[in-house]
């Protein structure tokens, strides 16, 4: 046998790992490749990487993780959970092994929705609905708000109960709908469609509910909820789950609040606190005046040292009677003051008293009303013969019936 034949066909370790890498490399087959099995020997090491073997009844792969892949996982992998991988199988040259390298990890079973999350996520995004541009900005002070939400969950509550807290005046229109199920998300979507059309007073909505698992959270992931929240002319503020949960509501809203509380706590301010903050105000201004009457107080005992020092007589006498004359201007505009506002407030009480059907009807007057849909009767052509009537009057109700109508010709 030839030796030199021998020696060509023999090859180092390193290069038949190398060339057993470029043949990895370059099999589409094994790029880009989703793997389900059972996570065994995790070990999270101290430089962020994940090292952990992918099993299944007859057989294992290794799988790496880096830090850089890994950073965005929603849990901690575990021995013993189902997942399946997403990555490429390459070699390892220095150790000769070939293994998975994962680029997402996803817990078997919610996969399907996971990846649906995604996909609309990722199309929404190209379509411009999560733009910070585009969200409405929320007004400091609501008057009115409306909570789409379960009529009998726990986060109904816990709304309710902050804001009053916070700020007892505040209106809450309570919109009761399915949070869970097949049909939560057309109903809730078309709730908010309900309210722009006929509660255009609202200063924003909050859709929501409390924490849940993937599932029980989808309806906040439909496409038909998220293209209401974007349609909405009133601002929206998405407050699902906990902390921890992002839905696609969450980013389409013009706020995302982490729960239902924190919906509440972030929206609401406290009028114990914003009366606190106007008294330091209206003290900030008082002594401001205060120092400026001292000032110019000041300056006049100051103007009164030189006069006196000069002996001017005259322009004394005309600086008193100036200054008579300013304070008799200040006293008249104050007086005019005083007597507008009272005027304003005696007219205001008489147009109310003026305006109270109690006080007409004291006089003597009465109210006529149709009976039984109790509209008022202003014309004869109201009614008709046999009709049934109730009749207001001071002191109580009269019911008859319309015998006989005649119609006035009254001068104008």
């Amino acid at each position: 046998m030839n030796n030199n034949f021998l020696e060509k066909n023999i090859y180092t370790v390193s290069k038949v790992n190398k060339y057993l890498k470029t043949l990895f490399e370059s099999d589409d087959n094994l790029q880009n490749i989703w793997v389900l099995g059972e996570i065994s020997n995790f070990k999270f090491h101290s430089s962020g990487h994940m090292y952990f073997i992918l099993k299944d009844e007859e057989s294992q792969i290794k799988c790496v993780m880096f830090k850089g892949n890994n950073f965005n996982l929603k849990f901690i992998p575990q021995d013993g959970m189902k997942v399946k991988v997403l990555g490429d199988i390459k070699i390892y040259e220095r150790k000769g092994d070939y293994q998975l390298y994962a680029r997402m990890i996803i817990e078997s079973g919610k996969g399907e929705l996971y990846l649906a999350f995604e996909k609309l996520k990722e199309k929404l995004r190209n379509e411009g609905l999560f733009l910070e541009e585009r969200k409405k900005k929320l007004p400091f002070l609501p008057q009115k708000i409306a909570v789409i939400t379960s009529p009998t969950g726990a986060a109904i509550r816990d709304i309710i109960t902050i804001s009053l807290r916070r700020f007892p005046n505040l209106s809450i229109l309570v919109v009761p709908s399915l949070v869970q199920g097949v049909q939560a998300a057309r109903e809730i979507a078309q709730k908010i469609d309900f309210l722009n059309q006929n509660f255009y007073d609202l200063d924003f909505i909050i859709v929501g509910r409390g924490g849940g698992s993937l599932e029980e959270l989808w309806a906040f992931n439909e496409e038909i909820l998220a293209r209401s929240i974007y349609r909405s002319m009133i601002p929206i503020v998405s407050a699902v789950g906990h902390e921890t949960d992002f839905t696609i509501a969450d980013f389409v809203a013009d706020l995302r609040a982490p729960t239902p509380s924190a919906a509440a706590e972030m929206t609401i301010p406290e009028k114990d606190k914003l009366i606190y903050h106007l008294n330091l105000i209206v003290g900030k201004l008082n002594r401001a005046i205060n120092r400026r009457m001292e000032i110019y107080q000041e300056n006049m005992n100051s103007l009164k040292k030189t006069i006196n020092f000069y002996n001017p007589e005259n322009k004394i006498n005309q600086h008193y009677q100036h200054l008579d004359e300013i304070i008799n201007r200040m006293n008249n505009q104050m007086n005019y003051q005083i007597q507008w506002l009272n005027e304003k407030v005696n007219k205001d009480i008489q147009r109310l008293t003026a305006l109270n059907p109690w006080a007409v009807i004291q006089r003597g007057y009465s109210i006529c009303r149709r009976y039984p849909d109790l509209e008022i009767i202003k014309k004869i052509e109201q009614v008709e013969s046999g009709n049934q009537i109730e009749i207001i009057i001071s002191n109580g109700k009269l019911y008859g019936q319309i015998n006989q109508k005649e119609a006035l010709k009254l001068e104008k």
